[in-house]
Parts: structure tokens; sequence; C-alpha cells
């Protein structure tokens, strides 16, 4: 039964790899595939993992008052864990409303022992039950439910079981807790002809506990449960208490730091900013073995004058947001995508880099692999890699979610319920505890978090709440002083700041924006087409008050200068109208690399190309400009580096419910790209056996088996694809 639209949103939410799925019935045999519902599990709270492996232990199908009666729960914690376990896809509730059954997706279950015991009695053979009733001093006899019969009923009687485990010998008793306490199977290899009778494995088998197939000995689930004890239930616990501290608050009553995270915010927009102007004019170079080195990090780092950890974050951030790329693995640009996030509100970028920051496997400022010793050594950024960084992360801000607005905590503090929420904590023991002060770190630099507690800002953004209302509304007017400054006073506007970058320098910003004009600044402006009357309308429409006479001077002199010296196409050719400019500029010794030649009293002949005549003139103290072939001056705008990026396509929970027609080419191509499986593409009636695609607007990428190689087709001409 298709999920309602509110729930299917939900869901995706969650589990945005099934976004690309084209249809209901589609996304329904997705869910029911273990291979992508054990991630989407892994990351989720102990709670939840109890409660799956319980209903696996039910059949897969139980009634709420069922799972009650298998788990404690002082809590009440059973409702709230299934509903999580719902928005995720994991378990589904029966149509009447009141959620009486849960039922798995799973019939085999995604567990292969829960709670760490072996299989159920009913599951041996016949002669492993009889086998198991002689060693625990039964008879069996008759067939095999009857031997099931006595088998279950010696094992009901727990406490004999356990006198029976205390008599056993020191090594043996000891492999029998092992087993009990979780791990039920052992493997014990016995080559033919050779006699292990002493070894502690064949003891418990001998004894009844364990039953062999081949190498393996399992413990059977009802006598670990006998013992484990009577009244032994799984326990539903909850996130474990965090110590937390209250934030230092000043005199003004206000958090130290301004908890509302916004000036954090801010900062992290405008340097993200300023890097992708750094690599639209000074591509970033990248290292042979890839990634940036320690000292085009210094560089960066110097040109944008913050930390080099700053750096690090926001190269991983704007590379994973696609605003800069890699052009040919030796240097990084910025993107078409760039221009598209310029022109948003700062709340916009904002949350658009903390997206990119929740959704990063690695940490940015702790770059390791993490999962043993061996694995600790740093990755140049911004390459994205596998590691437990990006779950802790996430699960330490559900944490800090979860303490009082105001307070916070350490890393250390932290990682015991991060350890709860997920498993990356064991599997990444190595490097859990800086992976969790990353977060604090990272967070803090993006301004969701403020001394280990979580900001106003980052509260809302993790609730799902509008944030665009707490940042302050972009301003369009300046403040343009007699000292040739201008003052934007909050947050400006992008289209304000794209034109006082145009025609004055940025000097600082932090509360309000300081720009600088200078003769360097306003040529810029006319360098790219505009005119001085242009420039002085726009300055007057965009001022608070009237433009200072300091400024219009400033204007009118560079105006007045600019353009009497021309160069245009030859190899190339100089013009003035003054003629002792031109002997001027044939007798200038830091011009002889011109090796200009007048030709006219007004017209010179220089060796080097336009572009380069141009820079020269222009590094002495000149202001030429281009002219067209035509005669016209030549605009000359700002050239930046941008490499062509396809957005990814959004999902429409609407078009989903809506669905396409099963079977479709369109449906086997979304439902590959999301599991991983194989494809076979008919393009130019060939056939090409295809793994590891990948989805975009309008393409499909993927290697070919057949071919050997990528390919890259066009998705509105494959009329045939399918599952092989």
């Amino acid at each position: 039964m298709p999920l309602p639209a509110a729930d299917l949103a939900r869901l995706l939410r969650n589990r945005p790899e099934l976004a690309a799925v084209p249809s209901a019935e589609a996304l329904e045999r997705l869910l029911a595939a273990p291979e992508l519902a054990v991630p989407a599990l892994l990351a989720l709270d102990a709670d939840c993992h109890l409660v799956s492996q319980a209903l696996q232990l039910l059949g897969g199908e139980a009634s709420r008052a069922a799972l009650a009666e298998l788990l404690h729960d002082p809590g009440d914690r059973l409702g709230e864990t299934i509903e999580t376990l719902a928005a995720w896809g994991l378990v589904t509730l029966d149509a009447s409303g009141d959620g009486g059954t849960v039922r798995s997706p799973h019939p085999q279950g995604l567990w292969a022992n829960p709670f760490g015991l072996g299989r159920p009695l009913r599951e041996l053979t016949a002669e492993d039950l009889k086998s198991l009733v002689k060693g625990l001093g039964g008879r069996p006899k008759g067939r095999k439910s009857e031997v099931l019969a006595q088998a279950a009923e010696i094992v009901r009687d727990g406490r004999a079981v356990r006198e029976r485990a205390a008599a056993l010998p020191r090594e043996a008793a000891a492999l029998l807790e092992s087993m009990a306490d979780g791990q039920p199977v052992f493997q014990h290899a016995v080559w033919y002809g050779s006699a292990d009778v002493d070894h502690p494995v064949t003891r418990l088998a001998e004894a009844g506990f364990v039953v062999r197939d081949g190498w393996e000995y399992e413990l059977p689930m009802e006598v670990a449960l006998a013992l484990r004890g009577d009244g032994w239930k799984p326990e539903l616990t909850g996130q474990p208490d965090v110590p937390s501290v209250e934030l230092a608050v000043q005199s003004d009553g206000h958090s130290d730091g301004h908890s509302d995270g916004l000036a954090a915010a801010l900062a992290a927009v405008d340097q993200v900013e300023a890097l992708i102007e750094l690599t639209g004019t000074q591509p970033i170079a990248e290292l042979k073995a890839g990634g940036v080195g320690a000292r085009e990090l210094k560089r960066v780092a110097r040109a944008l004058d913050v930390p080099e950890q700053a750096v690090v974050l926001w190269l991983d951030l704007a590379f994973g947001t696609d605003l800069i790329a890699s052009e040919a693995g030796e240097r990084l640009a910025g993107t078409t995508l760039a221009d598209e996030w310029l022109g948003l509100d700062p709340a916009s970028r904002w949350q658009a880099l903390v997206e990119s920051w929740l959704a990063m496997p690695q940490a940015a400022t702790f770059r390791v692999t993490g999962c043993c010793d061996e694995h600790m050594t740093p990755q140049a950024p911004p390459y994205q890699f596998e590691s437990g960084a990006g779950e802790i992360r996430r699960a330490a801000l559900r944490v800090l979610q979860t303490l009082p607005p105001g307070r916070g905590s350490s890393p250390e503090g932290l990682l015991p319920a991060v350890g709860w929420r997920t498993r990356a904590v064991k599997e990444f023991a190595p490097a859990a505890t800086e992976f969790a002060a990353a977060a604090l770190r990272e967070g803090e630099l993006l301004g969701m978090v403020q001394q280990g507690a979580l900001t106003d800002l980052g509260r809302a953004h993790l609730d799902g709440d509008g944030v665009a209302g707490r940042f302050p509304t972009p301003t369009h007017t300046v403040t343009l002083q007699n000292d040739l400054t201008a003052i934007v006073s909050g947050v400006p506007a992008p289209q304000l700041t794209a034109f006082l970058n145009g025609c004055a320098d940025l000097e600082s910003r932090d509360r309000a924006s300081v720009w600088r004009f200078s003769h360097k600044s306003v040529r810029r402006a006319l360098d790219a087409g505009t005119t001085a009357d242009a420039l002085l309308e726009e300055l007057a429409r965009v001022a608070a008050k009237a433009v200072p006479q300091p400024l219009r001077y400033l204007v009118t002199d560079v105006a007045r200068r600019h353009g009497a010296v021309r160069v245009t196409s030859a190899a190339c050719v100089v013009t003035a109208e003054d003629p002792a400019l031109i002997a001027e500029l044939c007798g200038t010794r830091a011009l002889r690399k011109l090796a200009l030649r007048a030709i006219a009293p007004t017209v010179a002949l220089s060796a080097l190309p336009p572009d380069e005549t141009l820079q020269l003139l222009r590094q002495g103290g000149h202001a030429p400009v281009a002219v067209a072939p035509d005669g016209t001056i030549k605009a000359e705008p700002p050239q930046r580096r941008r490499l062509p990026v396809e957005p990814d396509p959004a999902w429409d929970a609407t078009a989903i419910l809506q669905g396409g027609e099963p079977g479709t080419p369109a449906e086997a191509l979304s439902v590959a790209s999301v599991t991983g499986e194989p494809i076979v593409i008919v393009w130019q009636r060939r056939e090409h056996y295809m793994e590891d695609i990948e989805l975009t607007r309008g393409t499909v990428s993927g290697y070919c088996h057949d071919c050997g190689t990528e390919h890259t087709f066009q998705r509105g001409r494959i009329k045939e694809a399918h599952l092989p």
C-alpha cells in the first residue's frame, strides 16, 4: 500500500538515497532489500536495534503488546522507537490507525543472531535434538516433534541447566559463558583422523549444550536463555546521561561568543564566498597524488586571512556542495553552481553549507579514516572518503539536541551517548574522541555550536524550524564616506555586494562591511565596460545619502585619464591623442619589453600582444583601454574560471506517489543507481553491461564491462534498459 505523501517525504528526508526511485512500486521493493536496510538500521540508536531484533525473534510480525512482553522498558520508550523505525522504512504499522501490529519488510530479518542468540530448537535437526536431550540427562525417544518437546521441557528448568553448566571443567564453562553472552557460534576445525576430545567445545557438545554442524558449534537460543537466568529481558535504556555545564554568561545576560551563532554563520558564508572568488582568479593547485598540499593551504590561508583548519573545512564544504571542482586533477576552480549560490540570500547559502557538512563522511579538521592505528594518517582535502566521522558528527548533534538550551558538554562527555546512538564509536574507536571533537570544532566555525552547546541557529536548523527569519534582512543601501570608504551595516544584499566588489576593494566584514574606492578599483569598473556617468548614477541609487564630492572627483579623474592610451590589435598598435604621451611611452625603460616604436606622432607599435601590452602599461601606472576592431572601446569584464556543473535533480514525493510504469527503462536505471546493481543498457543496438551507474539531469554514466571503459549516455535516448 503506498505511503501517504507526508510519510513519504519524511522517509526520503531520512534516506535520501531512495529519492531517485521513480515509482511507489519500486520504492516498496527497495524498502524490502536487506542490503539497503542494514546501513540505515545501523545509523540508528541502540534501542532501535533492540526492537528490530525483538521483531525478528517474534517472526517478523508482532503486536505492540508482544514486543512489550519481550522487552524491559522502564522508560516507556517502545512507542517512540517503533515510530523512529517506521520513519526510516524499517517497519510498517497496520492500517487501522492505532499501529497495533508492527511488521518488518524483511521476512528473514536483518540480524544474524538476534540478541546474540543462536537458532531456536525448532530449527535443529532430529539428530541434533537427540544429542542435546541425551547430553542434558534425558532419554530421547519418538519422532522429531516428541524429541523437540523433550528438549523444550529440559531447558525450561533454567536452574537445572545452570547447575549442569557449573559442573563443567573450567575452560569449557568459560567458553559456554562467552557463547551465552552473545557469541552463540564457535568455529573449531577438526581434521579427518584427528582426535580432539579434550577441547572445551567438544566437552560442551558431549554435555548437550551445543550442537555441531561441520566446523561450527552453536548454542541454541533456549539453552542460552536458560543460562542467562530467569527473567532476563533486553532493556530499552534510552540515551545515557550527558554531563553538561552552563555556558559562560556575560554581564549583559548574553552567552559569551553570542550563542545565537549568527556572527559565526555569516563569517562562514563570507569566507566560503572569498574562497570561491579566489579560485575564480587564482585556481588552487593540487598535488600529483590528489588534493591540496600543505604549502598551498598556507597560501590560501594567508589570502583569506583565516586559520588553516578553517581553510580545510571551507574546501571540503565547497567541494561537497559543487561550488568548486577539480580541473583535470591539477587545480581547483569555481563552478557554474557557485554563481547560483552567490546569488542566494545569506540564510540559503548558510543552509547549503550546513547540509553539505552534515552529509560529509569525513571530518574536515581530522581527515583520517580512523578505523585502526594503521589508518590514522591525514589525507589531503577536499576529496571525500569513508570514515566514521560523519556518523559520529550526526550522532553528536542529536545528543546536543537533547541538552537544555544554553548547556554544553565536552567530546569526552558526549562520547557514551554518541556511542549509544551509533556503532561507529566502537568501529572507529582509535579516532572516535577526535571525531567528536572535530564535530564541535567545525560546528563552531559554522555557527552551529558554541562552547560545546548548540546555538539558537543550530538548534533551529536541526529541529526543522525556519532559519531565514533569524538572519538579518539584507541591506540594499550603502553609506558613502568622504574618506572614499563605503560602509554597509548588517548583511549586504548579493546584488549590492557584486556592485561594490566591481568598483571598490573589500577591507573588512563583520557586523558592518567596509569597501574602499581607489584609482585602481574605479579603473577596474571602467575596464569592465561602465562609464563614469553610469557609475555615479548607480552609486547615487544605492547610497543612503548623497555621493560625497571626493568620490565624484575620484571617478571623474580616473575617467578623464581612462583611455588616454589605447591598445588595438596588430601585434599590437598603441595610440594616444597626445604626441607627448607616445614619446614618453617609447622612452620609458620600464616598458622596454614592449619594444614600442613610434610610427606617427600619436601611434606606436608594440612587440607584444594586446593583453600583455595592457598589463605592462597598467603596471607602469597608466590607464590604457583595449579597442575593438571597429574602433570602439572593448569592455573587459572580470575573468573568472567557472567549471560547468549540473545540479542533482531534486526529488519530488508527489512524482514518486504518482509513479511510472513498473519495468520501464527509467525505473530500472533509478533502481540500479540506488542499489548499485549491474544493469544492461541498449545503446545504438548494442548491449552494455554496466555497473556503478550515476544519474544526472540528462545523462547516465558508469563502467561498461563489455567495452572495458566508462560510458556516458543521454538518458532521453535510452529506449531499453533492464536489470540482468
